[in-house]
């Protein structure tokens, strides 16, 4: 058996923040080796959300997307979909419980838990054959970092900690799902040098 984990991260972009009538409209992921030094495969799509029927305004604006550009972006969500899982089973067998992704995310339970929604909307019931369970969250890491100052933060957002770590944030490029979780690989690196737990 081959126990090196193979490190999944992922970041969402949704229509608002409730997993069941909202919906992704893009997905970036980044497998990387054990120590997240290196890129071994990324893919980015960005999709017809699921569905249009409920969304939130402020989640759109924070990604600079009107309804009416979401709904002209060329490719479905069952076509990315499809896409996304025929890509995971290329690093995974889906049929061998001991070979899957370790999920890891900046909001863990958030991202996952969409991801997980968009596996049952397209009529698959096996996300869990493909990740790990439960999901690495970076953001409850990071917590464990500066719980000492952690009253100095205005917020606990992904810019905020970056800032923090000095790895720098773009805020023209955040909001976009491969912008974030770039910065969110970045992150794991800083806290595996700097945590011994991790």
């Amino acid at each position: 058996m081959n126990n090196t984990p193979k490190l999944c991260f992922i970041d969402t972009e949704t229509t608002g923040l409730d997993r069941n009538k909202d919906n992704i409209f893009q997905i970036s992921a980044k497998i990387t080796d054990p120590e997240a030094n290196e890129i071994l495969d990324e893919i980015n799509l960005t999709f017809v959300p699921h569905s249009l029927e409920n969304y939130e305004i402020e989640a759109l604006e924070k990604t600079g997307y009107t309804i009416e550009q979401l709904s002209s972006f060329p490719l479905s969500s069952p076509d990315a979909f499809k896409q996304f899982t025929d890509w995971l089973a290329t690093h995974v067998n889906r049929f061998d419980r001991k070979d899957k992704l370790q999920f890891l995310a900046y909001n863990a339970p958030f991202d996952s838990e969409f991801v997980r929604q968009w596996f049952l909307k397209n009529n698959d019931n096996y996300f869990g054959s493909f990740f790990w369970n439960p999901a690495i969250c970076i953001m409850q890491a990071s917590a464990w970092f500066v719980q000492s100052v952690r009253g100095s933060f205005p917020n606990f957002k992904l810019a905020t900690i970056c800032e923090c770590a000095e790895l720098g944030w773009d805020e023209d490029s955040a909001h976009d799902a491969n912008y974030d979780v770039t910065k969110t690989v970045e992150l794991y690196r800083y806290l595996r040098e700097n945590l011994s737990q991790l």
